[in-house]
């Protein structure tokens, strides 16, 4: 989504509330050498921090580096004194308004009144530095809304899709465009950092996601699959995993797809 006009933190924080933020698949975490952040970079490494730092960004800057063409770069203040760089691409769907945050990378920097990025130069940092407990109160409001999970997902799922390399993105389009075929009624969801489909006031039937050599498509129901798929174990995680040089068979998937949304085997 190429934009025009700056990008401001409180469109940022808008759009996480909005439940309209998500992780990408190949999310990326580091900090400046030789700094030390234990409990940090466990947040860092699991994510756990990235989406409440977007609602503290204190700067906002668009991308300027060419294979980022969408891209955008924001500065936040963590409550145990680092200075977060948080990555990320703005999708769009349909609508303007349908725009998605997806988060691309996130790092860790030591600085108490300035710090040098390696892409804007000298930062000036915030003064104003949240306390732990204004930090998991964002927490706690991020997790709730995604609790409440009422922003149609579609656009999501789209933006995942599209973050995917290569033939892994091809793959996940193919199953999408199956599930939404078989499935009219389907509601995606990104959840668990992974793209869900299910059917309303039902539960989750399918779900997939991309690992360094395979795609795993999922089946969540409360029956046996028939034939069973090759991978996965019991009724409620029954798996095919697709490699590069793999072909998947349509109609094979179409049917696994058909009898899952039957019995769905996750709540919602």
């Amino acid at each position: 989504m190429s934009v025009s006009t700056p990008l401001t933190t409180q469109q940022v924080s808008d759009l996480v509330m909005a439940n309209k933020a998500i992780r990408a698949p190949y999310y990326q975490s580091s900090h400046d050498e030789g700094v030390r952040f234990t409990d940090l970079e466990r947040g860092l490494q699991w994510g756990a921090d990235v989406i409440p730092a977007l609602m503290g960004l204190f700067r906002v800057e668009q991308d300027i580096r060419d294979d980022h063409p969408d891209g955008w770069v924001g500065f936040a203040r963590h409550w145990r004194g680092a200075t977060l760089r948080v990555d990320f691409d703005l999708f769009s769907g349909p609508k303007e308004s349908d725009s998605i945050v997806v988060v691309t990378a996130m790092s860790g920097r030591e600085g108490k009144k300035t710090i040098v990025d390696e892409d804007f130069g000298k930062i000036v940092l915030s003064e104003q530095v949240p306390t732990q407990e204004e930090w998991e109160g964002r927490q706690k409001r991020y997790q709730a809304m995604r609790r409440k999970d009422d922003a149609d997902g579609s656009t999501a799922v789209e933006a995942y899709i599209a973050a995917l390399p290569g033939w892994k993105r091809d793959v996940a389009t193919q199953f999408d465009e199956i599930i939404h075929r078989e499935v009219p009624d389907v509601r995606p969801a990104v959840k668990y950092h992974q793209p869900f489909y299910g059917v309303k006031n039902q539960g989750w039937f399918a779900s997939f996601s991309a690992f360094s050599k395979h795609v795993k498509l999922s089946f969540v129901c409360e029956t046996h699959l028939e034939p069973a798929p090759l991978s996965g174990t019991a009724p409620e995680r029954q798996a095919l995993d697709l490699k590069e040089t793999d072909t998947l068979d349509d109609e094979q998937v179409a049917s696994w797809v058909r009898q899952a949304a039957e019995n769905p085997g996750m709540g919602w």
